[in-house]
């Protein structure tokens, strides 16, 4: 009996480590990161809206909320499907997915809080959140990742809310 109680003990252990291993199923269908200042400096974001009926798009919004800087950028991109596959085997690779439920609230003042999350087709969702000091560097990684994708559009965004 106690043999039969250890494998199957032993069986479920290893199945959940093969399941927690994995990244999530199905396809990424909508990606963000954002950074909310302290004291009315507003917040930025930009997201991917990959849903399975939708054209993909881009939404960059820079400084919603900034009661002392630049106007805001809010523009929105349509995106191949070719992109948002690149985006979703970029975050496998850097195992992204570890960093859901990651959190730190420290007490401190003035500082910025950072935030990533996905979501994919099988309703498994990614949330990481911080704000403090001596965060994890796979988190820092995991936003520098995930800005870089954007960043052409942040560009682009910029540049014509300038001109305009």
């Amino acid at each position: 009996m106690k043999k039969l109680t250890l494998l199957v003990f032993l069986a479920l252990g290893f199945s959940g480590l093969r399941l927690f291993a994995q990244g999530p199923e199905g396809n990424l269908i909508y990606c963000s990161y954002s950074c909310t200042g302290a004291a009315g400096l507003g917040k930025d974001y930009c997201e991917l809206i990959a849903d399975t009926d939708s054209i993909p798009k881009v939404v960059v919004v820079l400084g919603r909320g900034n009661r002392f800087g630049d106007p805001e950028v809010n523009k929105s991109y349509s995106v191949d499907k070719e992109k948002v596959l690149e985006l979703q085997e970029l975050l496998e690779k850097n195992e992204v997915y570890k960093l859901d439920g990651y959190e730190v609230d420290e007490h401190m003042t003035g500082g910025r809080t950072y935030r990533i999350y996905m979501e994919y087709s099988s309703g498994e969702k990614i949330n990481a959140r911080w704000y403090g000091h001596d965060i994890k560097e796979e988190a820092l990684s995991a936003y520098a990742l995930i800005a870089r994708f954007f960043s052409p559009w942040r560009t682009e965004a910029t540049k014509e809310t300038r001109s305009e």
